[in-house]
């Protein structure tokens, strides 16, 4: 869901939006990813983990159980270690914003996922979703954009349960 206006921004000095996404692997080691397009990007489309901006007062923890019941309808589940952390400026419209994102590990069966609270953001911009294996976004890498960018790199170790100590860095 698209940030809430609180002042004017610019690239030198955006609006800070606290987020939690959640890289949910299913028992295939497949990672869902979200296919999303940005309004002043309408060429460009990336693919995403489920996730999105904190509510007053929330937590990332519960920010990321939100997000992903409203995007996948999964509930009931308990997440993994915070993995990776990730600050990145762009452009919503004519605002622009540094979301300041958590990652949280997942490992679930797999489901069909059926958003369970779409809201009107998400019915505009987001233009699918699908479970990808490793191979597949190596695959992908130069054709289609993921976030975090380095995602065929950072994957592997996640997937051979390779849990960092500390969330890792993971840039743009």
């Amino acid at each position: 869901m698209p940030p809430e206006a609180t002042v004017a921004s610019s690239r030198d000095n955006p609006e800070l939006r606290p987020s939690a996404r959640v890289l949910l692997i299913d028992d295939s080691d497949r990672a869902l990813l979200f296919h999303v397009g940005l309004p002043q990007q309408t060429d460009t489309r990336l693919w995403l983990t489920p996730g999105g901006g904190l509510d007053e007062g929330e937590t990332h923890e519960d920010a990321a159980l939100r997000e992903l019941y409203e995007e996948t309808g999964l509930r009931g589940v308990k997440l993994g270690a915070c993995i990776w952390t990730r600050r990145h400026i762009w452009q919503w419209e004519e605002r622009w914003i540094e979301s300041d994102e958590r990652f949280y590990l997942l490992r679930a069966p797999a489901f069909e996922v059926v958003a369970a609270a779409p809201d009107e953001w998400e019915m505009q911009y987001v233009h699918g979703h699908r479970w990808w294996s490793l191979a597949e976004i190596v695959a992908a890498e130069g054709t289609e954009t993921f976030v975090p960018r380095r995602l065929p790199e950072l994957l592997p170790p996640i997937l051979a349960g390779e849990i960092p100590a500390k969330p890792i860095d993971v840039g743009a």
